[in-house]
């Protein structure tokens, strides 16, 4: 008897793993905002996701694709183009005011995550013919960026990195890691039309998504009339002379902080995704949950 239980409980186990086998590919969008040392909320910095300003979110969009290993498990492959901004005029500290820094950075991302699905609902309604399942999940992951932060000036957008804008000793890769965190959720239809939305932040292991991570370096250190311009914009703002707040004009001096090394730079994506779902799970199960489903919508007739 007790083989006869382990047995049954074993081809449970298979089953439910083998239900739940299946792939779905599909595309993302939506939004992008930066976490890092220019523009923010109002006020003095603040941490993280506190300092985000909600008006300089920008663009996302890519696709994915997503191998389900059982119910709770999964695995995901995604490519992401996404653009990130910001900008020291937006804010209302006066020391950022007076650094008068921008950016706009755009992102290729590679990612590879693993999610853990912690509650899902099979068939929701039930009394329809349409079947409808949803999941919420967790995931995590690891992937690469390619990054090309660029700076407006009269009119025309430079490419930051080449001009070394805190001196040719601190040139940066144009690619780096990062690693994904987040949650999301979607609905599947008929077990082939998956909608969901899910929230991401990426966890980046460099300060130069902006450009901007330690001091001013010394005019002899940049290399170009155009490196001297936008690594220093301070003058900019107090020949306007539109505020009466700001720290001294020497704050931009060299030597003198420019960003903060301590924190690296990051981002949050919000992203809607639909995809085609294919099953691969066995046919025996699936013949076998079709026939069970019409044998109890038959009784609810009468």
């Amino acid at each position: 008897m007790k083989k006869l239980l382990l047995i049954a409980f074993i081809g449970l186990g298979l089953q439910s793993g083998l239900r739940a086998q299946g792939m779905d590919f599909g595309i993302n969008l939506g939004g992008a905002n930066y976490m890092g040392e220019i523009g923010g909320n109002e006020g003095e910095a603040k941490p993280w996701l506190l300092d985000m300003n909600i008006n300089q979110t920008s663009f996302a969009f890519g696709a994915f694709y997503r191998y389900s290993f059982t119910d709770r498990l999964a695995a995901k492959i995604q490519i992401n183009y996404a653009r990130i901004q910001g900008a020291d005029s937006l804010s209302n500290e006066p020391t950022r005011l007076a650094r008068n820094l921008s950016f706009r950075t755009d992102i290729i991302e590679a990612m590879i995550t693993g999610e853990y699905n912690f509650f899902v609902m099979h068939d929701m309604n039930r009394r329809s013919r349409k079947r409808v399942d949803f999941r919420s999940y967790a995931f995590a992951g690891i992937g690469a960026l390619l990054y090309y932060p660029h700076a407006k000036m009269n009119d025309k957008w430079y490419y930051l990195r080449p001009l070394a804008t805190e001196g040719t000793d601190k040139q940066y890769d144009e690619m780096t890691i990062a690693v994904p965190l987040g949650v999301g959720a979607n609905f599947t239809f008929n077990r082939k039309m998956r909608i969901g939305l899910e929230v991401g932040y990426r966890f980046s292991f460099t300060d130069y998504l902006d450009d901007v991570s330690t001091r001013y370096a010394p005019e002899n250190e940049l290399p170009y009339a155009e490196s001297i311009a936008l690594a220093r914009r301070s003058p900019e703002v107090y020949a306007r002379g539109e505020y009466d707040d700001l720290p001294p004009f020497t704050a931009s001096n060299p030597g003198n902080i420019r960003g903060n090394p301590e924190t690296n730079d990051g981002y949050l994506l919000v992203q809607f995704n639909v995809s085609y779902v294919i099953n691969t799970g066995n046919s025996f199960y699936r013949s076998r949950y079709k026939s069970l489903i019409n044998r109890k919508r038959a009784r609810r007739k009468f």
